[in-house]
């Protein structure tokens, strides 16, 4: 799986396509992680998925055409696999793991039809891996792929988002994405400020581990969700599992994960209806403690159910006993 270039930065596709690689290993696949330099991995999450540098691949002869399926993330449709950091990876049947729908297109401009031609219409192509109900869609409707060339992958929240014992008056948001959506709307809650805030914070989700990410949300109330575009929208999945009522944008691959009964969608760039929707969901934390405690509960298990490990293994066994069934057949046909 092509991990490249090596960045020590959260990305939540990084971590799934290195979880990914872990269920594909304990399903008795040989599986690994390709890096730029030999040894690379993130700081910020644990994995003990395999991992080689590409010039050490191709040292050791793992990209034969005869045993090789390439898994490429969707944001190498502009890649010129002829000439990929030197070598000619073009000759590899390869599975395009589309993560972010919204990513597709690369660079839009005069080569955009030729590079998604190239990728998704290629017979090297085996599979198309989706991580949403609104990836699968997308890859429908705007580029014309049947749902035979589609696998949905379950993408699994981790136990270490579960709601804490004791929760705190408190809110988060990740201000990484749409960084000028995130200021207006705070700024609209100084100047207008909120009935029913009084004794809550607000602290922003910024240079923290996995592991420290869901700790701060295991313990809070509220999150706010400023990300869009998004494929999935693992960070609202990952709120909702620790217990937190979610106010904010879908994204669009989010969309699915506000019909559990305790998040309020906002359309993108509507700031006043974000300010409407927070002072909502403070008054029903004050006025209607209990009932808002239960659908939360409920909101947190359907998540943790429907976006289990397990449910992300079953997945993958089912997505690549496909490829490896379009792999056979390739073989036959073209080498």
């Amino acid at each position: 799986m092509l991990c490249l270039p090596d960045l020590d930065r959260p990305i939540g596709g990084v971590k799934q396509l290195h979880r990914h690689v872990e269920h594909l290993v304990a399903l008795g696949w040989d599986a690994a992680i390709l890096t730029d330099a030999p040894g690379f991995r993130p700081s910020w999450f644990k994995s003990d998925a395999p991992s080689l540098s590409l010039p050490e691949s191709h040292a050791r002869g793992e990209l034969d055409p005869d045993q090789c399926v390439l898994l490429l993330p969707e944001t190498y449709v502009d890649a010129d696999l002829a000439n990929f950091r030197g070598l000619d990876l073009s000759g590899l049947a390869r599975v395009v793991f589309n993560q972010n729908a919204y990513y597709s297109y690369g660079q839009i401009g005069e080569h955009t039809s030729a590079a998604l031609a190239s990728t998704y219409d290629n017979p090297a192509l085996l599979q198309v891996l989706s991580v949403s109900e609104d990836t699968h869609n997308f890859l429908v409707r705007n580029l014309g792929l049947p749902d035979s060339r589609l696998s949905r992958i379950v993408n699994a929240i981790e136990p270490i988002f579960s709601p804490a014992a004791v929760k705190a008056d408190r809110m988060h948001w990740m201000p990484r994405k749409n960084h000028d959506h995130v200021q207006a709307v705070m700024q609209g809650l100084r100047r207008c400020g909120a009935s029913h805030s009084a004794g809550w914070q607000g602290e922003p989700l910024v240079q923290l581990t996995h592991v420290q990410v869901a700790e701060r949300l295991n313990a809070a109330r509220l999150f706010l969700a400023f990300g869009h575009p998004e494929g999935f929208g693992l960070p609202i999945a990952e709120a909702m599992a620790a217990g937190c009522w979610v106010v904010g944008y879908s994204g669009g691959g989010g969309s699915e994960l506000f019909r559990f009964g305790a998040s309020t969608c906002v359309s993108f760039g509507d700031w006043p209806g974000f300010l409407v929707a927070i002072q909502q969901a403070l008054q029903l934390f004050a006025e209607q403690p209990r009932d808002t405690e239960l659908r939360l509960q409920r909101q947190a298990l359907a998540v943790q159910s429907l976006y289990s490990v397990e449910q992300e293994r079953a997945s993958i066994q089912v997505a690549w006993d496909r490829i490896a069934e379009a792999f056979q057949q390739w073989r036959c046909s073209f080498l």
